[in-house]
């Protein structure tokens, strides 16, 4: 019986979360095809999507919903801060550089957040996490080298600080692993909305470009973040990052696909390089919790 529970639980986590990255992989296609300025899509991202989470809070926290949004405290603030500064850099970096290298250089939050553990949690880092380190760092050199000639190192930062903070959100999810996070995440868009407001033009966007942003800010972040914010608490760690490393493929396809941007030659020979050694860390890693996972007798 407690294999079976936990074959479930497992399940379950590998569906919340291959589905909720599934969902959001068009995200960055749509920022572009919006079109508008940053202020304006960080308003109309954060105002839509704190709509849906809202309604997904009240849905999944019945009859409970409401107070859920309104109990907020110590963890849930630190999960507003850390969501709020993502949102916005997330998208300043996929304006001002590519697609394939925002979501690459993110990628590497699984690593980032390995060792962040390590100082919050004081989780021990295996040996595999340091060797894919450092090619991880070969990789991310490769593509900063482009874009230091480039014009989009200041994106490419952007990326790379979004993955520290991908990193804090999951370590803080698995801190607080008890705590429902869905209304934190919530609040995050409706402080990203409310700070964006005074220097947004809500009122700029055509009629394709409401089609895009209510179908991301409505369906596509809300429902997305639910999942990847359940997902992850019935899954172990390396589990998560396999898993979250399909959005650093599906994203730059989407956008290959219908705008035509092509990756330049570092990024596609660094991401290799990067996608290459997060896979098998995480692999070596499911294998490892596998062999110490005690078996029933038959």
């Amino acid at each position: 019986m407690p294999l079976a529970m936990l074959q479930s639980g497992h399940l379950k986590g590998v569906l919340l979360t291959t589905t909720g990255i599934l969902i959001l992989s068009p995200d960055a296609l749509l920022l572009r095809l919006i079109g508008a300025d940053i202020w304006t899509l960080l308003f109309w991202r954060g105002l839509l999507c704190t709509i849906g989470m809202v309604g997904i809070t009240l849905f999944l926290d019945r009859p409970h919903g409401l107070r859920r949004l309104v109990a907020i405290g110590r963890p849930e603030l630190l999960v507003i801060v850390v969501n709020t500064c993502m949102h916005v850099l997330f998208v300043f970096a996929i304006l001002n550089t590519t697609v394939a290298n925002v979501l690459v250089i993110m990628s590497i939050s699984p690593l980032l957040g390995a060792t962040l553990s390590r100082f919050a949690l004081g989780e021990p880092v295996a040996k595999r996490t340091w060797y894919t380190t450092v090619a991880v760092f070969i990789g991310l050199a490769l593509i900063f080298s482009q874009s230091l000639g480039g014009g989009t190192l200041v994106g490419d930062l952007s990326a790379f600080a979004v993955a520290i903070l991908l990193a804090s959100n999951f370590v803080l999810l698995r801190c607080y692993r008890k705590v429902s996070m869905i209304p934190a995440v919530a609040w995050s868009m409706a402080v990203t909305a409310v700070i964006t407001w005074f220097l947004a033009i809500p009122t700029s966007l055509d009629g394709a470009a409401w089609v895009y942003v209510l179908l991301l800010g409505l369906v596509i972040l809300p429902v997305s973040s639910a999942m990847i914010t359940l997902g992850p608490r019935y899954l172990p760690a390396p589990e998560v990052g396999l898993i979250m490393l399909l959005e650093t493929l599906l994203g730059p396809l989407w956008v290959w696909l219908v705008i035509r941007e092509v990756p330049s030659i570092e990024t596609l020979i660094g991401g290799a390089m990067i996608l290459a050694a997060l896979t098998w860390m995480s692999i070596a890693a499911i294998r490892e919790s596998r062999r110490v996972i005690p078996q029933t007798p038959k």
